[in-house]
């Protein structure tokens, strides 16, 4: 597999419920908040990110709109897991639209990684778009 850069994104959380785990559950997070996608693709996010927290584990589950251009929009959706002690994170998107100049992203799995500050509630990733590589020759039908 080859990686491409796709986008630098600076995630900031606006909104942040947590309830701790317990011996009967895991933790859970409810979060909002704003973004700011550079490069390839580029434009403000506006999502929402419901992570199971487990053994100093955060586990990613987020969706959002990408308002790219003057009038073009663009669904994600997002998972993975970040480390709460040490502050990385590694992430895997998918995209969905309908806007023309950005239809290719609708082929697009990009995974990212980078880091996550806790305290501010705030996320610098990096994200490639994994492209096919690898192509083996498959065996002959029986």
């Amino acid at each position: 597999m080859r990686l491409e850069h796709l986008c630098d994104v600076q995630w900031q959380y606006e909104l942040l419920e947590e309830i701790e785990a317990s011996t009967a559950a895991d933790g859970q997070i409810y979060g909002q908040g704003l973004a700011t996608f550079s490069g390839r693709l580029s434009g403000t996010a506006h999502w929402s990110n419901f992570p199971r927290l487990r053994a100093g584990f955060a586990h990613p589950d987020a969706r959002g709109s990408i308002e790219v251009d003057d009038d073009g929009l663009v669904l994600f959706e997002l998972r993975g897991l970040s480390s709460l002690t040490d502050g990385s994170g590694i992430h895997v998107m998918t995209f969905m639209t309908a806007y023309e100049p950005h239809l290719w992203l609708n082929e697009v799995v990009a995974i990212g990684e980078g880091s996550i500050d806790v305290e501010r509630a705030y996320l610098s990733m990096r994200y490639y778009a994994c492209v096919v590589d690898y192509r083996p020759e498959l065996p002959a039908p029986p």
